[in-house]
């Protein structure tokens, strides 16, 4: 069972996962945000959670962010945001994020859930933040 994330180069990797840093994936989040909202477009969120979080091993976590690292294009980025979970922003609405979990979990078995949020122009980043946490930190 993993206990902890740790970070090096002053807290930017994920030292397991070599994701970027919960920080440095809120301040791209921003920056997308309000960019998809001057553009009045939809942008979305893949929550990917470990379905028994306590026997996720390291060799697991490390396997899947490869495997998303794998289908990522140059507009989308992700964190590791939890001990057992990874967060993916996908510039376009949830048919282009279902498209990219779709490829991700064709690699990956199915210990993994996944959910997706959707952030259209008239909703906050506020709601849109909390709508995500609800789905991937509430559901066992």
């Amino acid at each position: 069972m993993i206990v902890e994330i740790e970070f090096r180069n002053n807290g930017v990797i994920d030292s397991l996962t070599h994701a970027p840093a919960p920080a440095h994936f809120f301040d791209n989040l921003h920056r997308e945000f309000s960019r998809a909202n001057r553009e009045a477009r939809n942008i979305s969120l893949i929550s990917l959670q470990s379905m028994n979080c306590e026997h996720v091993t390291e060799f697991q976590l490390t396997a899947l962010a490869r495997a998303i690292l794998r289908h990522l294009r140059s507009d989308e980025f992700f964190t590791r945001i939890s001990e057992s979970g990874f967060w993916i922003y996908v510039k376009g609405d949830s048919v282009a994020a279902e498209k990219l979990a779709s490829r991700i979990m064709q690699d990956e078995d199915s210990r993994w859930r996944c959910s997706i949020v959707e952030c259209q122009p008239t909703t906050t980043i506020d709601e849109w933040i909390h709508a995500i946490d609800l789905q991937h930190f509430s559901a066992d």
